[in-house]
């Protein structure tokens, strides 16, 4: 059995009006009931835990835990103003995501370094690929005193060095994912902060820093 206490004064029922809650500075006067009754008085305003009141057990005289003047058991735990509900918009969303994160191929460090072998390599290819094409181009203007290749010509050799450079450009973003990937192992990345980490690194539209930039663009327009 249990009382509710201020640690001064005890929560007692009016010997007159039984409806009718009053406090007593004598512990005699205390009303003792169960569990149940005592939980019933905390949650009355004027004897609340945030006054200062609390249980006691009677039979002991020690206070009773937090957690056992709150838990509420399980009897309409989920009725009337308890009632919730679950949107199937979140369930289908972490669906999703189980599936993506099930479908990841979840490679190793022997993996990526063997990856980021074969970029390198490549990169170095795409690199010199990218001088030889510039190179003819400067040896063509020395050969014929200066003259620009003709526009057909030009044209052929200003889509090839695209093609290149745009392989350079997949290759070298690819090394940019693989060495977060790396790092992801060696420090023990959380998911959120490997993905985090992916976005910094993902190619961003270009900023110009010269003139050129604006000239090659009104051309182009």
């Amino acid at each position: 059995m249990y009382i509710v206490t201020d640690g001064k004064n005890y929560v007692m029922k009016d010997p007159i009006n039984a409806e009718r809650w009053l406090v007593s500075t004598n512990i005699n006067h205390a009303y003792v009931g169960s569990l149940k009754q005592a939980k019933r008085i905390l949650r009355m305003k004027r004897f609340s835990p945030s006054k200062g009141f609390h249980m006691v057990d009677h039979d002991t005289g020690n206070t009773v835990p937090k957690e056992v003047e709150n838990y509420r058991g399980s009897a309409g735990a989920f009725l009337g103003e308890n009632e919730i509900s679950l949107d199937d918009k979140i369930l289908d969303e972490i669906f999703r995501e189980a599936r993506g994160i099930l479908g990841l191929a979840g490679w190793d460090m022997t993996q990526l370094n063997t990856y980021m072998n074969q970029l390198s390599a490549n990169l170095a290819k795409y690199d010199s690929a990218i001088s030889d094409i510039e190179h003819v181009l400067q040896e063509y203007e020395s050969k014929h005193d200066g003259k620009k290749p003709p526009a057909n010509k030009a044209a052929k050799l200003s889509y090839l060095l695209l093609d290149v450079r745009g392989k350079r450009g997949r290759i070298k973003q690819c090394q940019c994912y693989i060495r977060v990937m790396q790092d992801a192992i060696t420090n023990h990345y959380p998911l959120d902060k490997l993905k985090l980490e992916l976005s910094k690194v993902t190619y961003v539209d270009y900023k110009g820093r010269t003139k050129y930039y604006n000239l090659a663009l009104n051309i182009l327009n």
